[in-house]
């Protein structure tokens, strides 16, 4: 991609970056008395950085062009590294793009490609134009994928989104590629609205960004011929080598979900000839709690702890993604034309930056007690999705049945968590640990099972269920923050799952934790029911104060709400709830039917 695609470049920006590379007028910024990683070299170097306006104009020992109006940076020893560039973000993880991107930044992120599934969802091609188009006065880049399906399948409807749609947001500019493509069997097995996207997102030179998770030979080979370009799911070294031997790009992942970089890179590095050029780095959409540690810096240090030369895992974050990416013109390294995206660090081994540079100019800096940003706030427009929170059914919430309904079988299938994401359909015979009471199935809370029912969000459905695995002693939790934006409720106490989805309608979408007739935790999620309104700092608050709760009651595991959003995504196995019933995911059967929206 050309210069200028990110940030403006025409030939006055020209003409002023010559004059100062040449010394012969002032630069904005001069950074001295310090060290460059020189990420194209892999190479630590003592040098002068110059800026004029948003761009790089100098590197080097001049100091001509250092005048009375020039600010210079003295760096007292410390280095510069390029901005890090997140190549795959899921940036609604209950927080809102903009609460991310405000909150990355001072963590040293200055690039970010990210999924639009949650814009498809609910807005109409302008309407995320606008927004997307706002976001480029975010010293962030805000780079886009478009994706090809909402990561939840239908027996009974189409399940990617309009044709027409994605066609024009893949040649939108700041669409930097297509993906991630969950829904991959459809693509291999003649999906026609899919292989064209890939075909146009070819033609213009963008990427494809597979979902491969623990694929071999046999899946990847297919996908590779089809121009899957990189894959972010490798779960041991093995699968990196894979991958890349496959002509893709390998994303080396450690997310709240799935944290594998550590034991990955131990395991890079007892190989020889690594092409790490062609390999990246992401968190792939952490939950709120997990940002307390950091973010794209977390993953550099993680990576250097476990044996990764420090300077490699540097490129791995700006340079390497920047080429695969076709922006290595504008960014991912520090050199004259790219747009000045720099961090200050007290050395490599620390890189949670000091200070960060954005498009030319002083936009955070960070000092033992605190983040100071000096950027102006972006107002984002959120009405139209703020228009479609969760609204109040016109039935009484007080008498929905939520126990399931008796019928001709003898067993209940059971979504057994295996993990966070992953469930085993379990077959329970009926008398035991699950009970017949009249017309219901009813159970104990010495079963170690709980109820769980998906309320479709136009409360026309609703699908009944058991889940074990998902807490000992859980009076009640609901949400409105699924992978099928429907409404979850899971318990042992009818009641208290009752008043929980009383409480997320209040709040007009959201999360509540109930326990012994009190609410206990609980965040709002007004955008759609799915994003807060607040900063990241609030929505880390409230996320904490549930996940501890949670933990006290009996969930056993590290990332409770992918396991919420996940119970409704029919892109993993094993059985899922949609609004028709129980699914058989890789069978694409239906299980149990939901019923009709009804009460007693």
């Amino acid at each position: 991609m050309g210069r200028g695609r990110l940030r403006s470049w025409n030939t006055t920006i020209m003409q002023n970056l010559l004059d100062v590379s040449r010394g012969l007028s002032e630069a904005d910024y001069y950074f001295t008395n310090g060290m460059m990683l020189d990420v194209y070299n892999g190479r630590i170097i003592e040098t002068n950085l110059a800026v004029k306006g948003q761009r790089i104009a100098y590197q080097g020992s001049s100091h001509d062009m250092v005048g009375s109006n020039t600010i210079v940076i003295d760096l007292e020893g410390r280095i510069m590294v390029p901005g890090y560039i997140e190549a795959h973000a899921h940036p609604f993880q209950l927080f809102n793009p903009l609460a991310y991107a405000d909150y990355v930044i001072s963590l040293g992120t200055t690039c970010s490609i990210n999924d639009d599934v949650l814009f498809m969802r609910f807005l109409p091609y302008d309407k995320i134009i606008a927004i997307i188009e706002k976001f480029g006065e975010h010293p962030v880049k805000m780079l886009w994928s478009a994706r090809f399906d909402p990561q939840t399948f239908s027996l009974h409807e189409p399940t990617i989104f309009p044709q027409e749609t994605v066609s024009q947001l893949i040649r939108h500019p700041w669409f930097a590629q297509v993906g991630e493509i969950t829904d991959w069997p459809a693509l291999l097995e003649g999906n026609q609205a899919m292989q064209q996207w890939m075909v146009e997102a070819g033609w213009l030179g963008k990427k494809a960004e597979g979902h491969a998770p623990g694929a071999s030979d046999r899946t990847l080979n297919p996908l590779a011929a089809a121009g899957i370009t990189a894959c972010h799911e490798s779960i041991t070294s093995e699968d990196v080598l894979l991958r890349l031997q496959m002509g893709m790009y390998a994303t080396l992942r450690n997310s709240s979900t799935r944290l594998d970089l550590a034991s990955i890179v131990k395991g890079l590095m007892k190989h020889q000839n690594i092409a790490w050029e062609r390999i990246m780095m992401t968190t792939d959409g952490p939950t709120a709690p997990a940002f307390k540690d950091g973010f794209n810096d977390a993953l550099i240090k993680i990576a250097i702890e476990n044996g990764m030369p420090a300077i490699h895992a540097y490129q791995l974050m700006s340079r390497n993604a920047a080429v695969y990416l076709g922006l290595d013109n504008e960014i991912g390294g520090l050199a004259p034309g790219r747009i000045a995206d720099i961090l200050v660090l007290d050395d490599l081994e620390h890189p949670t930056p000091r200070q960060v540079f954005a498009d030319g100019r002083l936009v955070a800096e960070r000092t033992d007690e605190e983040v100071i940003v000096h950027y102006p706030s972006l107002s984002i427009d959120w009405a139209e999705m703020k228009n479609q929170a969760v609204k109040r059914p016109k039935e009484n919430f007080d008498a929905i049945w939520l126990q399931p309904l008796v019928d001709d079988n003898k067993t209940f299938p059971v979504m057994k968590l295996i993990d966070p994401v992953i469930t085993k359909r379990i077959d329970y015979e009926l008398g035991k640990e699950i009970q017949v009471s009249g017309n219901r199935l009813c159970i104990s809370r010495e079963s170690g099972l709980c109820y769980v029912a998906l309320l479709a969000r136009n409360f026309r459905q609703i699908t009944h269920g058991f889940i074990e695995g998902f807490a000992t002693k859980l009076d009640a939790i609901a949400t409105s923050y699924t992978g099928s934006l429907d409404i979850l409720t899971v318990g042992q106490n009818p009641s208290a799952m009752l008043q929980a989805l009383r409480r997320v309608q209040e709040l007009g979408g959201g999360i509540a934790v109930v326990n012994e007739g009190k609410i206990v935790a609980e965040i709002s999620l007004p955008l759609v029911g799915f994003m807060s309104e607040q900063p990241m700092q609030h929505v880390i608050h409230d996320a904490i104060k549930i996940e501890n709760a949670m933990l006290d009651m009996g969930y056993p595991f590290h990332d409770l709400f992918y396991t919420l959003l996940f119970i409704t995504s029919t892109h993993l196995p094993e059985i899922r709830l949609t609004p028709e019933g129980i699914i058989d995911v890789k069978r694409r059967q239906l299980l149990r039917p939901s019923h009709p929206f009804t009460v007693d």
